[in-house]
This record gives structure tokens, sequence and C-alpha cells, in this order.
């Protein structure tokens, strides 16, 4: 009977060599606008207004990323733009990871950071009605890999419109 106390003294011991670090998952990416259209409620880019797009997924910490790619796809003009997102531009919301950025469009034209003073929360949905044209779409893939170089990735197609209200 004496051995089993001594035994339990070296069980955290033996069970400490075994311990294994696991780089958790991204998941969970969801994409959204200030802009958005009233008959399905989907989320749009409005070429004649400001426009900004964010991004969010949830992350254990921005530590476990290494990069952050994002690519743009026109369908209309089939036009591609890959950029390479700095890390420092996302912040943090609960147990997700966040990026805002304005688009602007037109020829080599890419999502940019915010102006100073504007955060993610200060971002007001605005309702688009059609009529305003459709001038085409835009799919935006946002590729994360981590520091043991697993990648995940989440994609939302844009109805692109002018003439928003």
């Amino acid at each position: 009977m004496r051995k089993l106390p001594w035994l339990l003294l070296l069980l955290p011991l033996v069970l400490s060599s075994c311990i294994l670090v696991v780089d958790l998952p991204v998941s969970n990416f969801r994409f959204d606008s200030n802009w958005q259209r009233n008959t399905d409620l989907r989320y749009v880019f409005c070429t004649n207004k400001t426009t900004y797009m964010r991004y969010k997924f949830r992350a254990p910490d921005s530590s476990v990323i290494s990069s952050i790619q994002e690519f743009y796809q026109g369908h209309a003009s089939g036009d591609t733009l890959t950029l390479n997102r700095p890390i420092t531009d996302l912040t943090r919301d609960g147990s997700d990871l966040v990026f805002v950025g304005i688009v602007n469009f037109g020829q080599g034209q890419v999502p940019q950071s915010l102006p100073a003073g504007v955060s993610q929360q200060s971002i007001v949905v605005t309702p688009v009605t059609p009529p305003p044209s459709e001038s085409g779409r835009t799919t935006v893939t946002v590729t994360v890999t981590t520091a043991s170089g697993r990648q995940y990735s989440g994609s939302y197609l844009y109805y692109v419109y002018s003439n928003c209200p």
C-alpha cells in the first residue's frame, strides 16, 4: 500500500511528458458589407458609394496565423487580384478575428485599411432595393495559413451594383 502514494506523485510527471501541442483550427468564416439587398438580405458591393467589406473567422489567437491571403475574382471582367493581408490589420471581437476595409473599384484597386477612428462596430448596413443596376459579381476568398502550415479558406460571392441610393 505504501507504493501507491509514490506512484500517484509520479503520475503527473509521466503524463507531462506526453503533452502534444495542437494548432487549433481556423473556422467559421463570415462575410458582410455595409450594403445589403432588400429582396434576399444578401450583402453586396456598391461602386458609386463608399463600401466597407468585413470578414471574420474564429481563431484562438492571431499568433497561430502565419499569413492571410485574399483572392478577388471578378465574374464579368474575369480579372483577379491576390492580396497578402498583414496580420496586424486584424482586430479581436470575442472569439473572432476581424478585418474591415474600404473596397475601391476600378483598375488595380484593392480593399484598404480603415481610416483612423473607424472601427468594425461602426459599420451600418444600408438596404439596397433594386433597381440599382447590377454591374457584376466578385467572389472574395480568404485563405488563412497557420504556423503549422495548415490552410483554411472561406469565400463569399458579392453582387456588385452601381447607382446605389
